[in-house]
């Protein structure tokens, strides 16, 4: 019951953080080993118990099991220790435990989620993955008489703005593979089962996943696809596309460039300005996010502004409720973490903790100053208004920023033609450019 009381707690903070999202095939009965990179710290774990539709026990590294909350956490949700090396090499024995722990659990038809990489980073590119996946998936299926069906389905995870509260997140599930094919050359020699098993874990990763091989790629990759499907009508100029949408895009013309750069490292420095170029120009029109429309029709603003000043003042009076009544947990949990000075890819972990502590203990205090005021009846109906205001707090906030930004777009593009009839010249030229290269790599890769 704890864990999945915790579960639903975690996954409901996940998901108010971050516009999560989820995308592939369902996880099958049975046990199933969860496979993922590992790009923002305790959160992966989190986002994958909120969009992976079963209970799942997440293996994470033994210091973090000796932190209070964080402890706590992750023994509550069945977490297994892992023991690293550089952590203190004194305890590596302990793994062995460890491993009998997640094998039992997969035996049990459990779910494990396990982290091949072996640490959380903010490289451009998943890091060398380690074989604790696979020798962990052959043992539970040579103990198991090779009859267990055990399943290991990988799982991406790609964020964007991932440090920031309503940043992005989408989990991308890979298809469920058995490896009880790999019986033979297990019984033959366990090192080379566990490198292929290995090796297929780290190509169905990598699918799922968005890796630049230079961290300047991304900007280019970022603009280059936002451009490219706005001018191929495949998303309306100034609509967000979901990473759902973006992510096969994204990562096409990041394959692109790794191509690009081995065969024509000129053409792509010179690709490289002109898409700084469109971004300077773009970001001078206030386009953040989408890109600015080649033109705007009277009617379409009309009827824009009317629908979005109605939702902004039919939202408004609960909003500022929320604002006010949530303004103290909220400030705790943006100030706090930057005393800790964590790197980049534990922001997230850090707000996200500091948060399930803060708002549910300011809810409680305000649900017993309600009670001391005003009795029993006023307590009920606020501890059932309060947490809607937040949430009422966060529609408006999410809506009135992207009102904000298609309304100064709107007026500097009015106010600079000249520059909006520019960018759409460019963002032509660059399409014909990328279709030109595609049309290139195709032929190189048919030759």
């Amino acid at each position: 019951m704890l864990p999945r009381v915790i579960a639903r707690l975690v996954g409901w903070a996940v998901s108010i953080f971050y516009e999560v999202e989820r995308r592939g095939p369902p996880l099958p009965p049975g046990p199933v080993l969860l496979t993922a990179n590992h790009p923002n710290a305790l959160v992966d774990p989190l986002v994958i118990f909120h969009t992976a539709g079963r209970a799942s026990k997440p293996l994470a590294k033994a210091p973090l099991f000796e932190q209070a909350f964080v402890g706590t956490l992750l023994r509550g949700l069945g977490g297994l220790p892992v023991y690293r090396r550089h952590d203190d090499p004194a305890l590596m024995h302990l793994n062995e435990r460890t491993f009998d722990a997640a094998i039992g659990a997969l035996q049990d038809g459990a779910v494990v989620q396990i982290f091949p990489e072996g640490q959380s980073h903010s490289e451009p590119s998943m890091t060398p993955i380690r074989t604790g996946a696979a020798r962990i998936a052959l043992q539970s299926e040579e103990r198991g008489g090779w009859r267990l069906g055990l399943h290991v389905q990988p799982v991406g995870l790609t964020y964007t703005k991932k440090s920031r509260f309503r940043g992005r997140v989408v989990a991308a599930f890979g298809d469920p593979f058995e490896v009880a094919d790999l019986r033979e050359s297990y019984t033959a020699g366990e090192r080379a089962a566990v490198r292929t098993l290995t090796e297929r874990i780290r190509e169905r990763l990598e699918k799922l996943t968005l890796n630049y091989d230079h961290p300047d790629d991304a900007e280019l990759v970022e603009v280059a696809e936002r451009l490219y499907a706005r001018q191929k009508n495949l998303v309306r100029y100034r609509e967000r596309a979901s990473m759902s949408q973006r992510l096969p895009r994204l990562q096409r013309f990041a394959e692109g460039v790794r191509w690009l750069r081995a065969t024509d490292p000129d053409r792509l420095s010179t690709l490289r300005e002109s898409v700084r170029r469109y971004l300077r120009l773009l970001t001078l029109l206030g386009a953040s996010e989408g890109d600015v429309p080649p033109t705007y029709k009277p009617a379409v603003v009309t009827r824009y502004a009317i629908r979005q000043l109605f939702m902004l003042a039919l939202v408004l009076p609960a909003a500022m409720v929320g604002v006010v009544t949530w303004a103290v947990p909220f400030t705790l949990t943006r100030r706090l973490p930057q005393r800790f000075r964590p790197e980049l890819d534990q922001i997230a972990s850090y707000k996200i903790a500091i948060a399930l502590v803060t708002f549910p203990s300011w809810f409680a205090i305000m649900a017993l100053a309600m009670y001391a005021l005003f009795g029993v009846v006023t307590t009920v109906v606020a501890v059932v208004i309060l947490p809607i205001t937040g949430l009422a707090a966060i529609a408006w906030r999410d809506r009135q920023v992207q009102v904000r930004q298609d309304v100064r777009v709107f007026l500097r593009a009015m106010r600079h033609r000249r520059g909006r009839d520019r960018l759409g010249d460019l963002r032509r030229e660059l399409v014909e450019e990328f279709d030109q290269l595609a049309e290139a790599w195709r032929l190189d890769r048919e030759g």
